[in-house]
């Protein structure tokens, strides 16, 4: 996308709120210091960190906590960002909040950015800690504040990352909201969502609550349905085997709504003849950590996985459809668990690429008659580069494929990201900006809208509902499964 500097004042005022809209936009900027504030910061309570919500102590005193938190998570990636921004206005033309609301200056990602701006320079930057009133430095004082603060950095942003690609001083946004939403997170400030999906992972190891049992009786089901639609009995779902090509991992919303797409990666997996294991514990590859900025959940769910393929000695590790899923398991869990990268990972759509350019398996366009377009997931897109091997497929699946526009790295986020679906009382606010996103989807003309993220299906699932588009949502993965021609068992390698 061609970034252009914003003609429209910072400082405008912004537009009437929608009354079905929550009011998220009826933020002020958090306070300048007064002598009461500089006394608490001077205070040595520490915060109590139980594991609840809980109310933040308006007297001030864990203030001093909050700061500690911000120096410990200071880092060169964070500082540039924090002292990167020039408010030229870029980013709101990025942005589908400040697209959707363009008189309203609470939605640009810089002011979004600016909230924690305010309390890094106001004890980190010696201008702020000099003139405070100068550079705009503060500190909240009060459970009123930093309950603003959560619905900004909680409610406001999917943490997309779009922003980033349009910002000429290579501010990461994205990785400020991150920053700010972990502090709230050890805090206990959080939306209740959050806290219950976090609760979950810690209790299960997976962010749906999903028991072993169900789990397992699920596979079971699944391998059962499948055996019947490839007529052969001797189909296995196999579990915790060793020493296999590849240890396959899933997303719970498969367990739990969509058992279907395991069926359909096994189908896929047996015409290509492919040696692969899911395992019994460890294997949710999704990470609520990366949404709440919590990086001990995160390390925590990472290493699960981590140490799940190590116990079964595959050779590397694949991922099924999801965009923070396979950024997480990728990339960041490494970081967050501090764990020696000992395999390749890979998402389920290279490993798709890879069997249709070996002939491994054959598809038929013609079962997939209707138009179809594309969705780019923000965290395979932008954040995981993963943009052509999808088309790559599709084009081969399709009869018919239509490019979304703009696309890959510049695709607008399906409004689901960064854990939004589980904050409902965000959801007002969320499907107002999704117009944006129908809008997009509505030009393509298609019939089907693809992605390869299970996230983007329930968030694109939500705008085609609100909107009363004529379109349905679908997986990379289902639509090969479709397409793919059923060796006979004499045929099958």
């Amino acid at each position: 996308m061609e970034g252009r500097a914003s003609s429209r004042p910072f400082n405008e005022r912004r537009a009437p709120l929608n009354e079905k809209s929550i009011n998220i936009s009826d933020v002020i900027n958090l306070p300048l210091d007064t002598k009461e504030q500089k006394k608490a910061v001077d205070d040595k309570t520490p915060c109590v960190v139980d594991g609840r919500l809980k109310v933040y102590n308006p007297d001030g005193k864990n203030v001093k906590r909050l700061v500690e938190l911000l120096k410990n998570k200071l880092s060169r990636q964070v500082v540039g960002s924090m002292v990167g921004c020039v408010h030229c206005g870029m980013c709101s033309d990025a942005c589908h909040y400040a697209l959707a609301r363009p008189h309203d200056p609470t939605m640009t990602p810089a002011y979004k950015a600016d909230q924690i701006r305010r309390i890094f320079k106001r004890h980190f930057d010696w201008t702020g800690r000099i003139v405070p009133w100068w550079v705009h430095a503060g500190t909240p004082k009060d459970d009123e504040d930093l309950n603003r603060l959560k619905n900004i950095v909680f409610g406001t942003c999917s943490g997309c990352r779009r922003c980033t690609l349009n910002c000429p001083m290579g501010v990461d946004t994205a990785v400020l909201v991150r920053l700010t939403r972990g502090i709230l997170t050890e805090l206990g400030i959080v939306p209740e969502g959050v806290f219950v999906v976090s609760k979950d992972s810690w209790e299960t190891g997976n962010q749906m609550g999903v028991t072993k049992e169900d789990y397992l009786e699920t596979l079971q089901w699944m391998e059962e349905e499948t055996q019947a639609e490839l007529d052969d009995p001797t189909f296995k779902i196999p579990i915790d085997k060793e020493d296999c090509d590849f240890m396959y991992t899933i997303n719970p919303r498969e367990v739990k709504y969509d058992p279907r797409s395991i069926g359909n990666a096994g189908k896929i997996f047996y015409c290509a003849g492919e040696s692969w294991t899911m395992p019994s514990w460890g294997w949710d590859q999704t990470n609520f950590g990366l949404f709440s900025g919590d990086d001990k959940l995160g390390g925590y769910i990472a290493k699960n996985l981590y140490e799940a393929a190590k116990r079964l000695r595959a050779k590397r590790i694949v991922i099924s459809e999801c965009g923070h899923g396979y950024r997480s398991t990728r990339w960041e869990g490494y970081n967050w668990a501090k764990y020696k990268q000992d395999r390749p990972s890979e998402s389920v759509v290279v490993t798709m690429v890879r069997y249709i350019n070996q002939e491994r398996i054959k598809v038929d366009p013609s079962r997939n008659p209707l138009p179809v377009t594309y969705h780019d997931s923000c965290n395979i897109a932008r954040s995981g580069d993963l943009t052509e091997e999808p088309r790559w497929i599709l084009k081969r699946v399709c009869a018919d494929f239509r490019e979304m526009h703009p696309n890959r790295a510049d695709n607008f986020c399906c409004t689901g990201g960064s854990g939004l679906l589980s904050m409902v009382e965000y959801k007002p606010l969320r499907m107002e900006v999704a117009r944006i996103k129908a809008e997009q989807l509505t030009a393509t003309g298609a019939k089907i809208v693809c992605t390869s993220c299970h996230n983007c299906v329930d968030g694109l699932t939500d705008v085609i509902k609100h909107y009363k588009l004529d379109i349905k949502v679908a997986q990379i993965l289902d639509l090969v499964a479709d397409a793919l021609i059923i060796p006979k068992k004499n045929e099958k390698k």
